[in-house]
């Protein structure tokens, strides 16, 4: 690593430079070679919207969403007065399930031509998070045990799908056999539909899971063979399905101990083949989640441990398995003594795994719901996991040539430091478009003139508390002598290359597209 050099007279730049502190070296007037350090001040609190990151708001397009959703939290109550929910936020989850999607075979409630009640909540919910600023994901099932009407369209199982039934309160519903064919031609298609309007990266963040078993959870699975010899085939099915359908937006897979398996849970137990077919959705271009951080039976020791050997591979989305109003007293056989400990304890756990994402539970009854507990009962670890949970990437000193021959190589060091307990996930495929540049901004016009991409450059690599230094050559060709101005970013090269990654700097520092500026250089 290299060490930055030490200088006597610091600078403190304003106008243009805000944010940065600049220290010449070479005296009043740089001559040829001279160089300048760019010292960068981080914001610590701004919500950066970035991708797979934050803290993500439920919803669903079922009865229990409430027609005043978006009234509701826009204006909702908290320790710290009336607040804006979205403000906090990044993402809008949406739940559905399969039959509501899908109300007729080739209808989807995504089309115009479908007017259900679910099609309608489904087009207020996008609607107002397009105009909140956020980002959509999705999560659905297609498994009817524990629901009160059957999740899959009628007419797959006209067609011939075997299926079985089970008993909710005095409702009887059926769910299809996952390895049956028929379902897997119907839910091929209705995945392949459901792909071609969603895999949209600028709409949506994320697909959370696969639909299948329990809750769309992909545990207490029932295959018509009677046992689990059909486990791996309707895995691998579902796997590569979702790969082939979503190449833009990543999809979760879930961190389950009986992923697959007919199993729902044995006490300590685990099924070995879980963390094998938890790494082969990886391989794939998964990533992971779980959905009972704070739980401590149900988040445990397999948890954490899959969680921890796969750190810094994928990103996570973490939700909370706790639910007021389902679970009640039931926390205390965790410990917990109220809500507000059950919430330091999944904040906890999703430190612990370094999670990307946190939820907001909904409830239509706003006053026992878990957005309203974390609002109310554990505010400071709202605002604390914008602060120090998320990824903030900055780099709190750049070394740049402030003037230079046309066509010589120049070194430029800089160091880059992760504010946040997460990672910029730029290694996983979808998130591969992402790298980072360095640019030398037309003086009039403020836009690139030259980009300059260090192969070694890599966001990914930037982990809490490891600062990482690097000292990159760049040839100045390809551009006019003059007078330009450096500037880096971590741009989305799909796009032509503009401004991505909000980086955890002072918006007075940043160009309208979205570039640190960082100071001139003269090339002659």
């Amino acid at each position: 690593m290299q060490r930055f050099l030490k200088y006597a007279i610091a600078v403190l730049v304003a106008g243009a430079f805000i944010s940065c502190d600049k220290e010449p070296s070479g005296g009043d007037a740089p001559a040829s070679g001279a160089t300048e350090t760019v010292k960068i001040t981080p914001d610590r609190t701004r919500n950066l919207k970035n991708p797979f990151s934050g803290w993500f708001l439920y919803s669903g397009v079922g009865d229990g969403l409430a027609s005043n959703f978006w009234e509701t939290y826009d204006s909702f109550p908290s320790t710290n007065g009336t607040v804006k929910v979205s403000d906090y936020c990044t993402t809008l989850l949406i739940r559905f399930k399969w039959s509501q999607a899908e109300p007729e075979e080739g209808k989807y409630f995504w089309t115009d031509e479908v007017d259900t009640k679910e099609a309608r909540r489904l087009k207020y919910l996008i609607d107002g998070a397009k105009e909140r600023g956020l980002k959509i994901a999705f999560g659905f099932s297609l498994d009817s045990r524990d629901q009160h009407f059957n999740c899959t369209p009628e007419y797959v199982k006209d067609k011939g799908c075997k299926t079985f039934t089970s008993t909710t309160g005095s409702t009887t519903v059926w769910s299809p056999y996952p390895d049956d064919p028929v379902f897997q031609e119907c839910y091929s298609k209705f995945i392949h539909a459901f792909a071609q309007e969603f895999n949209d990266p600028d709409l949506v963040q994320c697909i959370e899971g696969f639909g299948m078993g329990k809750w769309g959870e992909y545990h207490s699975c029932k295959y018509s063979t009677g046992d689990m010899t059909p486990r791996q085939d309707v895995f691998d099915f579902v796997c590569d399905l979702f790969a082939r359908e979503f190449t833009k937006v990543p999809v979760v897979a879930n961190c389950h101990r009986w992923l697959g398996s007919g199993t729902e849970w044995d006490g300590t137990k685990y099924d070995p083949q879980s963390e094998t077919m938890v790494r082969r959705a990886i391989s794939k271009g998964f990533v992971a989640g779980s959905a009972a951080l704070g739980m401590h039976t149900y988040f445990s020791t397999w948890e954490k441990g899959m969680f921890t050997s796969l750190m810094y591979q994928v990103p996570y989305t973490a939700e909370g398995g706790w639910v007021r109003t389902s679970h009640g007293g039931s926390i205390k056989g965790d410990g917990y003594a109220d809500w507000s400990e059950v919430r330091k304890g999944e904040y906890d756990d999703a430190k612990t795994i370094h999670a990307n994402t946190m939820d907001f539970r909904y409830s239509s009854s706003v006053n026992e719901g878990e957005t309203w507990s974390w609002f109310n009962e554990a505010y400071d670890l709202v605002e604390k996991f914008i602060q120090e949970g998320i990824y903030r990437l900055y780099p709190d000193r750049v070394v740049i040539p402030s003037s230079a021959s046309k066509g010589a190589t120049v070194s430029i060091k800089h160091r880059w430091v992760n504010l946040g307990w997460s990672y910029c996930p730029t290694n996983v495929p979808v998130y591969s478009k992402y790298k980072f540049a360095f640019a030398l901004l037309n003086i009039n016009t403020g836009l690139p003139a030259r980009l300059f991409f260090p192969d070694d450059v890599k966001p990914s690599d930037w982990h809490n508390g490891t600062p990482v230094e690097y000292n990159t050559s760049i040839i100045l060709d390809k551009v006019a002598a003059g007078e330009y101005t450096w500037a880096l970013a971590i741009v989305d090269t799909s796009k032509g290359n503009v401004p991505a990654i909000d980086l955890s700097v002072k918006t007075s520092s940043l160009t309208k597209e979205g570039w640190l500026k960082l100071g001139k250089i003269t090339i002659k």
